[in-house]
Parts: C-alpha cells; sequence; structure tokens
C-alpha cells in the first residue's frame, strides 16, 4: 500500500519553490538594472552595508572623481546650468553625504543661500554618478569574457 502525502505539503512545496526562484530572478534583475539620478541620490545618503552591492558601488563610483566629472559638460559651467556650482560637485557630493540638507549646500555655494542651488548640484552629480555607472555595465555587457 503506497503511503498519500497530504494535500497541503505537496501543494505548498512548488509554491515555496516558486517564490525562492523569484525572489532570485528578482535580484539578478535589480542587480542589473540601470542606475536611475534618484536611486544614485538616495544611496549616497545610505550607510554602506555588505548586504547591498548597490550602495557600495555608488559609494564607489562617487569617490572616483575624475571619473565622473569627466562627464561632465563644458556649458555647465553657465551661470543658466549649474554656475559656480559646476566645479564644486565633488565637495557637494561630499557634503551630501555627510547629511547636510540641500538647503544648506545651496546656502554654501551662492551668496543668497537658495536652496534649489543645493538640490541642483546634487542632482547634477547624482546624474553624472548614474551615468558612469550604467556606461560602465554597458561596457562589462558588451565585452565578452575571456577565458584561459
Amino acid at each position: 500500500m503506497r503511503s498519500v502525502k497530504s494535500p497541503t505539503v505537496l501543494a505548498s512545496f512548488p509554491l515555496r519553490t516558486l517564490r525562492v526562484l523569484a525572489g532570485d530572478v528578482l535580484r539578478r534583475v535589480r542587480t542589473h538594472a540601470p542606475y536611475s539620478p534618484g536611486e544614485v541620490r538616495a544611496r549616497l545618503r545610505e550607510d554602506s552595508s555588505p548586504t547591498d552591492p548597490r550602495t557600495a558601488t555608488v559609494h564607489a563610483a562617487a569617490a572616483e572623481i575624475g571619473a565622473w566629472m569627466h562627464l561632465l559638460p563644458q556649458e555647465a559651467a553657465r551661470e543658466d546650468h549649474l554656475g559656480l556650482a559646476a566645479s564644486r560637485l565633488p565637495t557637494v557630493v561630499f557634503w551630501y553625504r555627510r547629511g547636510m540638507s540641500a538647503r544648506e549646500i545651496g546656502r554654501r555655494l551662492t551668496p543668497f543661500g537658495e536652496s534649489c542651488y543645493g538640490d541642483r548640484a546634487i542632482d547634477a552629480a547624482s546624474a553624472l554618478i548614474a551615468e558612469l555607472l550604467n556606461r560602465r555595465a554597458r561596457q562589462r555587457r558588451c565585452t565578452p569574457a575571456v577565458r584561459r
């Protein structure tokens, strides 16, 4: 005589497996999704933890000042774009990373201390860092792996 397993155990097994597989797929998609300037801005504020590789990647890219500042267009220094803040973006990232508000950053960047200048500078730096990260991801996908 064959033993019959309870239907709840049999029904829950595929569901449990599906959840594990779906979680794995979502993790892989999330790690390969392009970085947005908004995500970079949010992750600059987070403390780096070994469990979140995207935050650690954003922090590492932010530390490569020459790489992302090289992506800054020439016209960014015009007053209708970033003005004098264009040359101070690394400092803006440092201040923002340390918890300074956009209003305080704007006050330090301009004589009248408008918060919109701080937001604009943080957004510009976040966009440059996101562009650097996305370019590197595209290069990794396009470069074939070399086997030895």
